[in-house]
């Protein structure tokens, strides 16, 4: 094929991407999270999921970021206002760098032959973890279009290593974790120039400025350098080997659901193993240490979505090889094909079609759940569907009302904070007793009497705090929590702009006030979560 042939089927391959991406699109319970606080954000009310209540309930800050300042132009700038706009708007942006993801993986990023392209797009295309989170209202499309710019740049012949720094930060500005997968990298660049340590070192320094201007940020503006949802997850008192249990159980769903995201996992490693190549290696290395990374937290009760950057590095790396012969990428392409095209959950399929067989499960029995088909399938206003130009009932629960707060109406507890927590409106204060938004909650241990689900760690109310939360008065019965609480009230409430706020931000961070919540625990000690 000549150049213009092997440019035109890659262009063929982005349009199909983007095809089935759209007919496939939908918006996860937990994107909303994110979506009450980038309304809160444009309306005035602070950074927070609650009015005026700093608490990072996003893991995204740079697509909470992007979402915030896009839409503030979309409203504020443009005058454009309809009923679910940010939620389409979202979706339109997920679209976008998903679309320019494959293409300049495609026409950049790979073996430009015919054979290299069939196999990485094909791969995209078919894998059902990663078509699901190319959309999903979540963080993974900007994962994936800065990990493309990353790759790109990573494999020429003399990167950069300021820039691939900075992309570096922005990927953990995005998500923190996912600076596993690039970190082996940008260590091999380093130590390819370490004759000019000095330099790079004040390149690091420089690149990384983003990340740790948002660290110092969230430390100072909401008293914790970490999301709110890394201490509910991770703060939990399981026992980590149930934790790996679970991480494992992680990937036998993928493998039971998903067989090709995996599959291309696993053949790109072998690959690399044969072909021993310095760049490939250590971009493979990054892909495993994010792997384990993911069986030591337990995975996620999304099915795939963790799965997905490393999916998207394994693929490139799999469509630059040249160790295998012509003969091996036919049979490569063909499994591809094959684990794609005939799998129950295949892109290829009419969105819902899997939920009308009478065997088929969104849930499996360790807790993990095909997410889209839970919302798109179960409850179609989630889910924009595109078949012959339709979309459905995404927009109706939002018609007609302004995100504009009066006063505190109540308190409210619910399991599913994403989309009643929208609906709701800014009036109402929305906690939940996974403590995804709560800080007080987060930083207590788990009890589930009947079992736990990953992600789902459910904590025990504390007698008096709804009615805390309610009237605004401090009712916590217990007194070491009640004293516990108020401290970390002034964090998240108090006057920004105040000298006993920073100190109280530092007695917190090096664990001055742990003892409250070891006393309240010791006093009750039903509340602990019972590692069996």
């Amino acid at each position: 094929m000549t150049q213009r042939e092997i440019k035109f089927l890659g262009i063929v391959l982005v349009l199909l991407f983007v095809f089935i991406a759209v007919r496939n699109a939908w918006v996860s319970d937990d994107a909303y999270i994110t979506f009450r606080t980038v309304e809160n954000f444009r309306a005035g009310y602070g950074l927070g999921y609650n009015v005026n209540v700093r608490v990072q309930a996003f893991t995204h800050p740079l697509w909470m970021l992007l979402l915030s300042t896009l839409y503030f132009v979309q409203v504020n700038l443009l005058g454009i206002s309809f009923s679910a706009g940010l939620v389409f708007l979202a979706l339109f942006i997920s679209i976008a760098l998903s679309a320019l993801t494959v293409f300049l993986l495609l026409t950049r990023g790979i073996r430009q032959d015919p054979l290299s392209i069939l196999i990485f797009g094909a791969a995209v295309i078919l894998s059902r973890a990663f078509l699901d989170y190319s959309t999903s209202g979540l963080e993974n499309p900007l994962t994936h279009f800065l990990l493309a710019l990353f790759l790109w740049k990573f494999f020429e012949n003399s990167p950069r290593f300021l820039l691939l720094a900075f992309l570096s930060a922005l990927i953990a500005i995005n998500r923190l974790d996912a600076l596993l997968l690039v970190a082996p990298a940008l260590a091999v660049v380093y130590w390819q120039e370490r004759a000019l340590w000095r330099k790079n070192l004040l390149s690091a320094l420089l690149g990384f400025s983003p990340l740790i201007l948002w660290e110092l940020f969230s430390l100072f503006y909401y008293g914790f350098l970490f999301p709110n949802t890394a201490y509910a997850k991770l703060n939990t008192g399981i026992l980590d080997r149930l934790l790996v249990a679970q991480g494992l159980d992680y990937f036998l769903n993928s493998i039971h659901w998903d067989p090709l995201t995996l599959f291309v996992i696993g053949l790109a490693g072998v690959g690399v193993f044969l072909e021993r190549d310095r760049k490939s290696i250590a971009a493979y290395v990054g892909v495993l240490l994010y792997l384990l990374y993911v069986v030591k937290i337990g995975g996620d009760f999304m099915s795939g979505r963790f799965l997905t950057a490393g999916f998207l590095v394994c693929a490139v790396l799999l469509a630059r090889l040249q160790t295998f012969s012509r003969q091996a990428m036919l049979v490569g392409l063909a499994i591809v094909l094959a684990l794609g095209v005939f799998s129950v959950r295949s892109t290829l399929f009419e969105p819902q079609l899997p939920t009308t067989l009478s065997y088929f499960k969104l849930l499996d029995g360790s807790g993990v759940a095909d997410e889209r088909l839970a919302w798109f399938g179960g409850k179609p206003q989630q889910g924009l569907v595109i078949s012959g130009i339709r979309n459905t009932e995404i927009g109706s629960p939002f018609a007609g009302r302004s995100w504009v707060y009066t006063k505190l109406r109540e308190a409210s507890f619910h399991g599913a904070i994403g989309k009643v927590g929208y609906q709701d409106g800014p009036d109402i204060y929305q906690s939940d007793p996974y403590a995804l938004v709560d800080p007080l909650l987060a930083r207590l241990p788990a009890r589930d009497p009947l079992g736990w689900r990953i992600g789902h760690f459910k904590r025990n109310i504390p007698a008096g705090y709804p009615e805390t939360l309610k009237d605004g008065t401090l009712q916590i019965a217990d007194p070491d929590l009640a004293l516990y609480y108020e401290k970390l009230s002034y964090v998240v409430t108090g006057s920004i702009w105040n000298w006993y706020r920073v100190g109280e931000i530092w007695k917190f961070n090096t664990g001055q006030y742990d003892y409250l919540i070891a006393s309240y625990v010791s006093r009750n000690p039903g509340l602990v979560f019972e590692n069996k």
